[in-house]
């Protein structure tokens, strides 16, 4: 039987380059993840990158991938402007 792996959404941003840094991160450390962007443009513009996304984390990794997000923070590897959702 297969196990069902259970996401938690962790962080909030709206930077879509702290998107694909956030996702080659947790690739790096072995961490599934997944980004969704929540809502709908109807006019693709500029306005598509001031869309907030969520990663979302399988549940017994969010503590190390937390600390993860927090060194990105830290070290200027991604904006400031998110925040965390667990």
């Amino acid at each position: 039987m297969a196990t069902r792996i259970h996401f938690i959404d962790l962080y909030s941003f709206y930077n879509e380059l702290d998107a694909s840094v956030i996702e080659t991160l947790m690739e790096d450390y072995h961490i599934t993840c997944s980004i969704r962007t929540l809502g709908k443009v109807r006019f693709p513009t500029d306005i598509e990158n001031y869309q907030e996304k969520r990663i979302a984390v399988e549940e017994e990794k969010i503590e190390s991938a937390k600390k993860i997000i927090i060194d990105a923070i830290k070290n200027g590897v991604i904006s400031r402007e998110g925040k965390f959702r667990a």
